[in-house]
C-alpha cells in the first residue's frame, strides 16, 4: 500500500483555509518602482490607507466635501421676489429678499419630469407665481400627451400641465420663452429619426478636469437621478428629436451629420414655415429669443469637411479644414468657419427671415447671437475676432483661440448701432464673458481681468463702463431683477466658498442671501492679498497670494507653492476649489502659501499677451520663463528661497510643472505634476486635433527639434527636483508616458514617487481618491520644502 506522507499536512491546511475568507481581499495600494497603484473602493467598508493624522484627514475631507453649491437656475420672477435654485441635494424657490425658501421635493413633480434637467430648454416664468418648463408625462398613454407645458406654483407647488403637439417629422433646435414656438429641422420621410438627426459630438474646447466643480450650471439633485434615467429610457425616441440641443459638456458641441431643412413651428396654430437649409457639419453657435417670443436670432457655424466625420481626439490631419485654420494656412475668403457663419433673424408672426453676416476687410469676426433687449427692439451679438499670430500667414478662426471678443448692437432690422470693445474682453472664448440687456440701453456683462471675474455695467448710449464688484473673486450665474435695478449672483473666491448675494446695478447695496458655507469659510480661515510683478520686458503680471488668516503679508522666508491652471488658455479665476488639481483653497489651510498669477497665454490682460504663447516658437518657454522670473522676484523680495519653492498643476498645468523643472532645474525644490501632457509629438499625432497645430504652427515632421525641446519626456536628464506625479489609468493623456517619465527619474536615483489611480480619467472624480491624493500632496511638500 502506498503511503501519502503529505496527507496530514493537507488536512491541516484545509482546516486553516476553512477559518479564513474564501477569497482574500485585494490590496487597494500596490507599490512597484515607487509607482503607487490605487485601486477603487467598491463598498463602504473598504478604505484607502491614511498618511496623516486622523484630525488632518478629517480636515481635508471637510474642505473637499462640505461645500454646498446652490445655483440660480431660472430668471427672477416678474415681481422680483423669487428665483429657482438647484443644488446636488435639492431644488427650491428662494426668496431673494429675505432668504426664505420653499423646497420642491422629488415627489412634488408627480408624474412629470422637467426637461431642463436633461439640458433641454430652460425654466421660464409663466406669471408672477408660476414657473414653467417643457416636461415629460410619465403617466401618458398616447404619444400626443408625452410632452407639454408644465407649471408649478412657487408657494403651493400645485401643478398644471397642457400637452403640446410636436409632429413626428420635426426635430427640435430651439424653444421660445413662451414654450409654444420651436425652431425645428424637418426629418426626411421614410428615414429613421435617429439616423436623420444623428450628431457628432465634437470637441471645441480643451478637456475639463474631472475634479473641478461646475458651479454655475443647473444641477440635478441626487433624488432626481432615478427620474433622469427613467426619462432617458421611457422617452428615448422623443428625446432623440432634441439631438441638436441636448446638453453636452462645456468643451463639446453637437454637429449635424446630414443636410436638413430648418423650419419654424407654432404648437398653438400648427403652422410651420421654411427658414433655410443646414449643410452637413453645422452647429448652433448662438441663439436669442425676444422676451415676447416674437423674434428669434440664431447663429450657425460649419466645423468640418462633410466627408471627414472623424473624432477630434485622433490626432491632426494635414488636409483638414480645422488643421489648416489652426496653423494659419487658410485665407478668410476660403475659410468655411467664416463663410458659413450665418445669423438668421426670424419674425415668428410674419415668418420673415433676415440674414446677418460678418462684414469688413481683412479678418472680420465670427458672430453669435446673444440677447435681445427687454423692449424686443435691439439685438446683442457677440463677435469673436480671429487670432493673428506672429509667424502665421492667415488668422486663426477657431473661436477657442480667438484673441478678443466684442459686443455689437443691432436694431431689429439688423442695422448696427454700436460696439463695445475693451481689453476686458481679451481672449474671446476663454474670458467666458456673458452679457445681458437689463434695460433697452443698459447691459451687464462679466469677464476676467487678471484672475478676477467681475460684473461690469455698460450704457450703450452714453458709453459709460464701470466695474460693479466691491471685492475680489468670481461673480457667477448672474440674474437680474425686473424693477428694482438689482442682480442676484453667486460669489466665491480663493478664501470663500460660494453663496448667493444681491446687489444694485450701481455696485452698491450688497446683501447676502444665503449662508450655506459660512461655517466652512471660517473653518478654512484664509486670507488673500493681491500681488503684482513687473517683468524684464516691462509687462505687468497680477495675481493673488493665499495664506492662513493669521499669516503676515508679505511673507518672510516661507515655504511657498506656485500653481498654474490647465489649458492652455483657460482663465485662472479667483475661485473656491479644494481638489488636488486646484489646491489653492486647500494647501494654505495647512500652512502652505499658494501663489496664483496668470502668465503669457492666459486671459485677463491683452490680446497680444494671450496670443504670445503661440507666436513663432514661444510655446514651451515664454510662460514657463515668466513664472520663473516671478519666483526669482519673490526670492529677491525675501518672501521665500529656492529650497522652499514648490510647483503644482494638472493637465496643461501638469505640463507647465514638468517643463518648469526642466528649464529651471535649480529653482523648484518640489513638484507635483498631475494628469500631464508630456509628449507634444504624440499629442500631435494621436491627441486633440487642433491644440498642438495651433501652439506649434508646423507639424513635427518639419520641426522635430522644437517638438522635442517642448516635450518633457525627452528632457528628463535635466530634472533635479523631487517629483510626486498623479495620473489616472483612463486619462486620454496616456498614463504609460507619465509612467515612463517617472521611471527615467527613478532609474537615475532621484526622489520621485508616482501615484496611478486605476479607472480615473483626466483628474480625480472619486472622493476617496481626492482624499488620498491630498494626503500624498501634503506629505510630499512637507518633506521636500524646508520649513
Amino acid at each position: 500500500m502506498r503511503r501519502y506522507h503529505w496527507l496530514p499536512i493537507l488536512l491541516v491546511a484545509l482546516m486553516v483555509i476553512g477559518i479564513v475568507p474564501a477569497r482574500a481581499e485585494e490590496p487597494k495600494i500596490k507599490v512597484k518602482n515607487n509607482v503607487v497603484t490605487v485601486e477603487p473602493l467598491y463598498s463602504e467598508e473598504e478604505t484607502l490607507p491614511t498618511l496623516l493624522s486622523d484630525e488632518e484627514v478629517a480636515k481635508i475631507k471637510r474642505l473637499q466635501t462640505e461645500a454646498v453649491i446652490a445655483t440660480p437656475s431660472s430668471s427672477v420672477s416678474p415681481d422680483d421676489q423669487v428665483v429657482l435654485v438647484t443644488s446636488a441635494n435639492a431644488m427650491a424657490f428662494l426668496n431673494i429678499n429675505d432668504g426664505s425658501s420653499v423646497a420642491i421635493p422629488e415627489e412634488a413633480w408627480g408624474p412629470f419630469f422637467p426637461v431642463p434637467m436633461l439640458g433641454i430648454s430652460s425654466f421660464t416664468w409663466l406669471d408672477d407665481q408660476t414657473l414653467g418648463c417643457l416636461a415629460l408625462n410619465f403617466s401618458a398613454e398616447l404619444p400626443q400627451d408625452y410632452i407639454g407645458i408644465l407649471g408649478v406654483h412657487r408657494e403651493t407647488l400645485e401643478l398644471s400641465f397642457s400637452p403640446i403637439s410636436l409632429p413626428d417629422d420635426l426635430g427640435i433646435v430651439s424653444v421660445s420663452p413662451d414654450l409654444t414656438r420651436f425652431l425645428t429641422v424637418v426629418i426626411p420621410q421614410e428615414q429613421p429619426v435617429e439616423e436623420a438627426l444623428q450628431t457628432t459630438k465634437l470637441r471645441v474646447g480643451l478637456p475639463e478636469v474631472a475634479g473641478l466643480t461646475q458651479i454655475e450650471s443647473l444641477q440635478v439633485p441626487s433624488t432626481m437621478q432615478a427620474r433622469v434615467n427613467q426619462a432617458r429610457s421611457q422617452f428615448a425616441g422623443l428625446l432623440s428629436r432634441f439631438a441638436l440641443m441636448q446638453d453636452t459638456s462645456n468643451d463639446q458641441i453637437a454637429v449635424t451629420e446630414k443636410t436638413l431643412d430648418l423650419a419654424l413651428y407654432n404648437a398653438v396654430t400648427g403652422e410651420r414655415s421654411y427658414v433655410t437649409t443646414l449643410p452637413e457639419t453645422t452647429s448652433v453657435f448662438g441663439e436669442a429669443w425676444t422676451p415676447d417670443s416674437s423674434r428669434l436670432a440664431v447663429s450657425f457655424v460649419s466645423l468640418r469637411d462633410p466627408d471627414a466625420p472623424r473624432g477630434s481626439m485622433d490626432g491632426a490631419l494635414l488636409s483638414e479644414i480645422l488643421y489648416r485654420d489652426a496653423t494659419g494656412n487658410l485665407a478668410p475668403a476660403e475659410n468655411p468657419l467664416l463663410q458659413n457663419n450665418n445669423t438668421y433673424v426670424i419674425d415668428t408672426n410674419s415668418h420673415a427671415v433676415q440674414i446677418l453676416r460678418a462684414a469688413g476687410p481683412g479678418a472680420p469676426p465670427l458672430l453669435a447671437a446673444d440677447d435681445w433687449a427687454p423692449d424686443n427692439a435691439s439685438l446683442l451679438v457677440k463677435a469673436y475676432y480671429p487670432a493673428k499670430l506672429k509667424g502665421r500667414t492667415h488668422p486663426v478662426y477657431i473661436w477657442q483661440f480667438s484673441e478678443r471678443s466684442s459686443y455689437r448692437f443691432y436694431t431689429k432690422d439688423l442695422k448696427q448701432t454700436g460696439e463695445l470693445n475693451s481689453n476686458i474682453l481679451s481672449a474671446g472664448e476663454w474670458n467666458q464673458s456673458v452679457a445681458h440687456f437689463v434695460t433697452p440701453d443698459e447691459v451687464i456683462f462679466r469677464s476676467v481681468v487678471g484672475s478676477e471675474r467681475h460684473p461690469y455695467y455698460y450704457n450703450r448710449v452714453t458709453g459709460e463702463l464701470r466695474n460693479l464688484a466691491d471685492r475680489a473673486g468670481v461673480y457667477g450665474a448672474i440674474v437680474h431683477t425686473n424693477h428694482s435695478r438689482e442682480m442676484v449672483f453667486i460669489h466665491h473666491s480663493f478664501i470663500s466658498p460660494p453663496d448667493l448675494y444681491r446687489m444694485g446695478w450701481n455696485g452698491k447695496g450688497l446683501k447676502r442671501i444665503t449662508w450655506f458655507n459660512e461655517e466652512l469659510r471660517q473653518f478654512a480661515n484664509l486670507r488673500q492679498d493681491p500681488v503684482s510683478f513687473t517683468l524684464a520686458n516691462g509687462q505687468v503680471r497680477v495675481g493673488t497670494l493665499i495664506q492662513p488668516a493669521d499669516a503676515a503679508f508679505p511673507p518672510k522666508n516661507k515655504p511657498l507653492i506656485v500653481w498654474q491652471e490647465g489649458g492652455p488658455g483657460v482663465a485662472m479665476f479667483n475661485a473656491w476649489a479644494t481638489n488636488v488639481e486646484n489646491p489653492y483653497s486647500l494647501l494654505p489651510t495647512f500652512g502652505f502659501p499658494v501663489l496664483v498669477v496668470p502668465v503669457a497665454g492666459r486671459p485677463g490682460y491683452t490680446p497680444a499677451v494671450f496670443n504670445s504663447l503661440a507666436d513663432r516658437a514661444n510655446f514651451g518657454a515664454i510662460d514657463i520663463d515668466e513664472q520663473a522670473e516671478i519666483v526669482r522676484q519673490m526670492i529677491a523680495r525675501g518672501w521665500t528661497n529656492k529650497s522652499k519653492v514648490g510647483i503644482v498643476g494638472c493637465s496643461y498645468g501638469g505640463y507647465f510643472t514638468w517643463q518648469s523643472i526642466i528649464r529651471h532645474p535649480d529653482l523648484y525644490a518640489a513638484a507635483n505634476p498631475q494628469c500631464a501632457l508630456v509628449d507634444t509629438i504624440t499629442e500631435w499625432t494621436r491627441g486633440y486635433d487642433v491644440l498642438m497645430p495651433y501652439l506649434e504652427g508646423l507639424p513635427p515632421y518639419n520641426n522635430m527639434a522644437e517638438y522635442r525641446q517642448d516635450s518633457p519626456i525627452y528632457n528628463t536628464d535635466k530634472i533635479k527636483t523631487a517629483v510626486l506625479s498623479f495620473h489616472g489609468s483612463n486619462d486620454f493623456l496616456p498614463v504609460v508616458q507619465n509612467e515612463n517619465m517617472h521611471l527615467q527619474l527613478y532609474n537615475r536615483g532621484l526622489k520621485v514617487r508616482m501615484v496611478k489611480f486605476m479607472y480615473e480619467g483626466h483628474g480625480l472624480a472619486d472622493a476617496n481618491n481626492q482624499l488620498y491624493a491630498a494626503q500624498e500632496q501634503l506629505s510630499w511638500f512637507r518633506t521636500y520644502l524646508k520649513p
